[in-house]
């Protein structure tokens, strides 16, 4: 049997694959519940009433390179070579989550996209994907032969992009407690509650310390003020970051949003300043003008990435 996965920093998800090699009857499993990956996959075969896999390919919120898999956001930490053997594995693969999220992106179809600014692209070149969730995940496709080629790398952390006044100073409030700030410090769960709490700070503000649920739906249900300011900086930030990767990657034809957070502020982002921010790139501009962003909203893309990884 063929097992697929996706591992972040909250939940494990899990799929078969049926005898076409798509997923089916996928399954949530919290992080939090299991002590390490193999108790987890043996609760999902219980529950299954299948068999031990015989292949597994997992996205991991992480780099994946090493036998060892150490996650940014979570406590598991699992061998390769030690999972191969636990579960008699004729074949694992191990990539890294958004690596899996961006394998899905050319099957994804209408129904599992919402454009939140259109443009005709530039058909043939790369793809760009980034999405916020638990952390920052960030990968691309490149085209080649008639193929995709996913890149695997950790680009949720680099350095934070600050652009005006506001930029900095929110970048100096939080380089005091953390050092160095990431991307991923914002843009991000934890980098919404960071967000919340370095505005507050900066405009002089007492507040309790709110979770990103929380400051989503203040902004989104209650129009809280400090709230909007937090998701418009977000998609501010968001944007910056985006539009550097299309110019690090030649991603000209079209940014994919992915991640739990986007679903969650669509209405909101299409009316943020994501896309100012992104094409804000100097004499690239009226390039960048041209370069699509669409939302990814289908439920399970990371599963359908490893299933194509898998039977590829």
């Amino acid at each position: 049997m063929q097992l697929v996965g996706d591992i972040g920093g909250t939940n494990a998800r899990f799929a078969w694959l049926d005898d076409k090699g798509i997923p089916h009857a996928p399954l949530t499993l919290a992080v939090r519940d299991y002590p390490d990956i193999g108790s987890a996959i043996r609760d999902f075969v219980n529950r299954t009433g299948g068999n031990s896999p015989r292949e597994f390919a997992v996205a991991v919120a992480c780099p994946a390179m090493a036998d060892q898999i150490k996650f940014t956001n979570n406590p598991w930490v699992f061998s390769k070579t030690a999972l191969t053997a636990e579960f008699g594995l004729e074949r694992l693969v191990v990539v890294n989550d958004f690596t899996g999220l961006a394998m899905s992106v050319p099957y994804l179809g209408d129904d599992d996209l919402i454009t939140l600014f259109d443009g005709p692209g530039r058909p043939g070149q790369p793809l760009a994907i980034i999405g916020a969730g638990t952390g920052l995940g960030v990968s691309g496709l490149l085209p080649h032969d008639g193929h995709w080629i996913p890149v695997q790398g950790e680009g949720g952390h680099v350095s934070l992009p600050a652009v005006d006044d506001l930029d900095y100073e929110i970048v100096k409030f939080l380089s005091a407690e953390l050092g160095r700030v990431s991307a991923e410090r914002i843009l991000s769960g934890m980098g919404i509650e960071n967000l919340y709490r370095a505005l507050a700070a900066i405009d002089g503000v007492d507040v309790l310390p709110k979770t990103a649920a929380e400051v989503v739906e203040g902004a989104m249900v209650a129009k809280d003020p400090l709230c909007l300011k937090v998701l418009d900086r977000f998609c501010l930030f968001m944007g910056g970051v985006a539009g550097d990767l299309v110019l690090t990657l030649g991603a000209f034809d079209g940014v994919f949003i992915g991640g739990g957070i986007g679903p969650r502020i669509a209405d909101f982002m299409k009316q943020s300043g994501l896309k100012e921010r992104m094409i804000a790139k100097g004499r690239f501009r009226d390039l960048m003008n041209d370069v699509p962003v669409r939302l990814m909203t289908a439920q399970y893309p990371a599963l359908l990435g490893c299933a194509k990884i898998l039977t590829a």
